[in-house]
């Protein structure tokens, strides 16, 4: 048997972040594959260095399809190209051996076995501990330098600037001009998403070709190095808790005119005020910045396991009826489509690929529908709600509030007659005076119409009431409805998640499975795991259905398309569309004809 195999290379230091290092490790690991026969089934190239797994897209879809039966192999050039992190090391080698999976090492040639655990244990550790000193070193040197007014630190892919060997600082006019228009348009009014379709529009596009997404808009016109200011000391990387702090303001180095301005200081103070406006929304008369929580209480919630962005909602119109349908969708996904690097793709054509081409993401949309429903599941677990005492409680809320409202309704029609009798009475005086001489002609009929008015101004509210009161008594007689509404429906399972997603701080969506972390600290381990499968992922979805039609034909090889429909609970369109499905892929074949024979399974 032909053993698959499949090649895992990394860059282990921000300097060797390259495209020509990481192809010749790929090169390397290809030749490897070659050497000892086995067939190459898939890469998984990561360009970016990082002592744990957070982050590293190409390492955890590796480590998810260790549980799949992708591959026999795993071909890595040396130990730490995996990690320098001791605890994701054993996590790693765990499943490895579950699965009953091989890790080769290329620069050792050897496999990788269980005596070799205590000291690759040590490997780790010592990796990691060396991963330590480096990063004290380093940001010790960051420290001085920025310190000491030392030189600006610009990458190779800093828009709009150069660096020259003498390590100052010169604009690249071309791109200046585009960074221009967009602090323009800004200032203009003009959204970063509306800037980012503008400047597509006009065939406007990056170094690598491809249109500026909105999110890398709004970092250029935030970055104060734009108008010759550098901003140093900004963020700091904790070794220990592997996360990157914001430093304060107060701690910050700030440098005017450190780099030649592409903007002026003008320029780029009335396009960041738009941003801060846009980014400020009223809410219960204070001014709240931030997130907006306004359109679903998912927003701000939803991140993508792969790429680390944020889910967007999105809408679109169901064919048959035209009804709304509700998804959440990865921002990266929205701005820059799958990864050509997407597991659909001929993997021969895949592997030709440089890393820089891998783009977009690949990670799986969420209808709302089945979210909730799955939320509420976890809801129900963890809070046990008893719905049917909710119910109750809402009725007699219901109750009360008319109740109160009954009371409302007939002291306020008690005062209007009231004032309707007192009219009246005025008006029978007005006519004894008129009569008696007391007052003139003129004066009786003025202050007859005044009186009329008001008396016409009063019965016209008795009116309104009346009907209003009419109308009180048909929502009385619908509360057994809206119970018996209630019970049916699943508004309370929906308002118990709306309360339970007040506690959760973020929501990680993976292909299989999501990642819930709470926010309060009580809860147990402050994160919750939830598998789903194929749920979300329409095409294996679609395979696992058909492989029940496959199993359904293998029991019984005489089954119709009309049983098939009514055991799967779909349609007798949707069987034959699967049944087609599967003739098409060569699965299946029916022997006879006129309706009459049985299926027979190709494979």
């Amino acid at each position: 048997m032909i053993l698959r195999a499949v090649i895992y290379a990394r860059c282990s230091t921000e300097e060797e972040s390259q495209k020509d290092a990481l192809k010749k490790q790929v090169e390397e690991g290809k030749l490897c594959v070659r050497e000892n026969g086995w067939t190459l089934s898939d890469i998984y190239v990561e360009s970016r260095s990082g002592t744990t797994t957070k982050g590293r897209s190409e390492y955890n879809r590796l480590y998810g399809d260790l549980v799949s039966d992708k591959f026999d192999i795993i071909v890595i050039k040396s130990q730490d190209r995996l990690m320098r992190n001791t605890k994701d090391w054993y996590l790693f080698v765990d499943r490895l051996l579950t699965e009953q999976k091989r890790l080769y090492i290329y620069i050792e040639r050897k496999f990788y076995t269980t005596d070799d655990a205590l000291i690759t244990g040590i490997k780790a550790i010592l990796a990691e501990e060396y991963s330590r000193e480096l990063s004290k070193k380093i940001n010790n040197a960051h420290r001085n330098r920025q310190k000491h007014n030392g030189p600006v630190v610009l990458t190779s892919q800093t828009y709009g600037y150069r660096k020259m060997p003498d390590k100052s600082v010169v604009i690249v006019e071309e791109e200046a001009k585009i960074k221009r228009r967009m602090y323009e348009l800004c200032a203009a009014g003009f959204g970063s998403r509306t800037i980012s379709n503008i400047l597509k529009s006009e065939g406007i596009v990056n170094r690598n070709g491809k249109p500026f997404t909105d999110s890398a808009i709004l970092r250029m016109i935030h970055n104060p190095l734009n108008k010759g200011t550098a901003v140093m000391n900004r963020l700091h990387y904790d070794f220990e808790s592997k996360k990157t702090w914001k430093v304060p303001e107060e701690e910050q180095y700030v440098y005017e005119n450190k780099v030649p301005p592409i903007v002026s200081e003008e320029l780029w103070e009335a396009a960041n005020r738009k941003i801060a406006k846009r980014a400020e929304y009223s809410q219960n008369g204070s001014r709240i910045r931030g997130r907006n929580t306004g359109k679903s209480q998912l927003s701000g919630k939803l991140f993508c396991g792969l790429c680390g962005s944020p889910y967007y909602r999105r809408t679109r119109k169901r064919c048959k009826d035209k009804a709304a349908i509700y998804e959440w969708k990865c921002k990266k996904y929205l701005e820059t489509g799958r990864s050509v690097n997407k597991q659909d793709r001929l993997q021969s054509w895949r592997m030709e690929l440089s890393v820089e081409e891998a783009r977009g993401c690949d990670n799986v949309h969420l209808d709302e529908d089945e979210l909730y429903r799955l939320l509420g599941e976890v809801c129900k677990k963890r809070y046990q709600p008893d719905k049917a005492q909710i119910i109750e409680d809402v009725v007699k809320i219901l109750k009360v509030v008319l109740t109160l409202k009954e009371k409302d309704y007939q002291s306020v029609l008690e005062k209007e007659s009231r004032q309707k009798d007192k009219l009246s009475g005025q008006m029978d005086i007005l006519v004894e005076k008129l009569l008696d001489g007391i007052i003139s002609n003129e004066t009786y009929q003025r202050k007859q119409q005044e009186l009329e008015q008001a008396l016409s101004a009063v019965k016209d509210k008795v009116r309104d009431l009346e009907r209003q009161n009419a109308k009180e008594d048909g929502i009385k007689e619908r509360l057994s409805y809206i119970e018996e509404t209630l019970h049916k429906s699943r508004a309370v399972e929906k308002a118990a998640v709306m309360k339970m997603l007040e506690e959760v701080d973020k929501i990680w969506i993976y292909p299989e499975y999501m990642e819930i972390v709470f926010r309060l600290p009580n809860h147990a381990g402050n994160s919750l795991k939830i598998e789903y499968g194929n749920l979300f992922n329409y095409k294996e979805r679609k395979k696992d259905e058909r492989e029940i039609i496959v199993e359904l034909m293998r029991k019984d090889p005489k089954i119709t398309a009309k049983k098939i429909a009514e055991n799967m609970g779909i349609s007798l369109a949707g069987a034959n569309y699967r049944i087609h499905a599967l003739k098409t892929e060569g699965r299946i074949r029916f022997r006879g004809s006129g309706g009459r024979g049985e299926w027979e399974i190709m494979t």
